[in-house]
C-alpha cells in the first residue's frame, strides 16, 4: 500500500489537518469528507489521499473576510525574505539564546507557535518556557503552543513526502487565520532529515519551495534549525542557498543576515 493509500484513525486525521475530531465527525455526517468504518465499534477510518485533496489548496477552509485579509497583508510583500529564515547553531545552549527571542516575541503576543522537535528534547524547552515565566498549561490548551515529534509531521507514514509537507505546513498556516490570529512561527529541527538518510537534494529541494509558501502568506514566519554538528560542508551550503535569510551566532559573525540584513527579534 502506497503512502497516500494508509489509513489513518480520526485522532491522526485532526492531527494532521490541524482540527478536532468533532470537526471530522461533522465533515464526514455531512458527506464534504470521505471516510470508512471499520470494526465492531464502526470507528472511523481515512485515507491519506482524501486527507491531501481536503487541504487547504483543494478549498477547504473557510474563506477570510475582508477585514481579516486586510490584517494579514501587514507584513509587506517585500520583506518576505526576512521569513524563511535558516539558523545555525553548535550546542544546546546556543541554539536556545538564537531561538528564544523568536519563541517569546510570538508567545507573548498571544500568536500560535508550531514547534517540530523530537519528543525527547521537548522537556528541555518546556522547562527553559517555564523559567522565562510563560503560562504553558494556558497556551497549550489554547493551542498557542504545539510541539511535535518528526514522526507526525516530516515522517508521517514513516517517510518523508515534501508534497505532503508543504500541504501540512499550508494547512497549519490557514488553520491560524482561520482561528483570527495574524501571524503563526513554524519552527522545524532538520537533524531528523540526516537520521533518516534523507537524499540532500530532496531536503533542498523542499527548502526551496518553503519560499514561495511565505510569498503567499505573509502572516507565516519559518526558522528551520541546523545543528553544525551534524551537518556536513555541501548541507551546510544548500541550507545557505535554499533560505533568504541565515541567522549565526553573534560570537562568530555578525547576527542575522537577509537581504535587507534585518535585526533579529528583540
Amino acid at each position: 500500500m502506497s503512502e497516500k493509500q494508509r489509513f489513518l484513525t480520526i485522532a491522526e486525521a485532526a492531527e494532521f489537518l490541524h482540527v478536532s475530531e468533532t470537526s471530522l465527525r461533522r465533515w464526514t455526517n455531512s458527506g464534504k469528507l470521505p471516510s470508512f468504518r471499520v470494526g465492531g465499534r464502526n470507528e472511523r477510518r481515512f485515507l491519506m489521499d482524501d486527507l491531501l485533496a481536503f487541504m487547504p489548496s483543494a478549498g477547504s477552509q473557510p474563506a477570510l473576510s475582508k477585514q481579516r485579509a486586510a490584517e494579514i497583508q501587514v507584513i509587506p510583500e517585500s520583506q518576505s525574505h526576512q521569513r524563511h529564515i535558516c539558523l545555525f547553531f553548535l550546542n544546546p545552549n546556543e541554539q536556545w539564546q538564537m531561538l528564544r527571542p523568536y519563541i517569546l516575541e510570538y508567545l507573548n503576543a498571544h500568536v500560535p507557535v508550531l514547534y517540530i522537535q523530537e519528543s525527547a528534547l521537548s522537556s528541555r524547552l518546556l522547562e527553559l518556557l517555564r523559567a522565562e515565566g510563560l503560562p504553558l498549561e494556558e497556551l497549550i490548551a489554547r493551542g498557542l503552543l504545539r510541539l511535535l515529534p518528526p514522526a507526525q509531521t516530516y515522517l508521517l507514514g514513516g517517510s518523508f513526502d515534501a508534497q505532503r509537507m508543504l500541504s501540512f505546513v499550508e494547512a497549519a498556516i490557514l488553520g491560524a487565520l482561520a482561528a483570527a490570529y495574524t501571524r503563526i512561527l513554524i519552527i522545524g529541527e532538520m537533524t531528523w532529515s540526516l537520521e533518516v538518510g534523507l537524499d540532500a537534494e530532496q531536503l533542498k529541494s523542499y527548502e526551496a519551495l518553503l519560499n514561495p509558501m511565505v510569498e503567499k502568506y505573509p502572516a507565516a514566519t519559518i526558522v528551520c534549525q541546523y545543528d553544525l554538528r551534524r551537518f556536513n560542508g555541501p548541507g551546510v551550503l544548500d541550507a545557505l542557498l535554499t533560505h533568504p535569510s541565515v541567522h549565526l551566532s553573534l560570537g562568530r559573525v555578525p547576527g542575522f543576515y537577509g537581504l535587507d540584513k534585518a535585526d533579529p527579534p528583540s
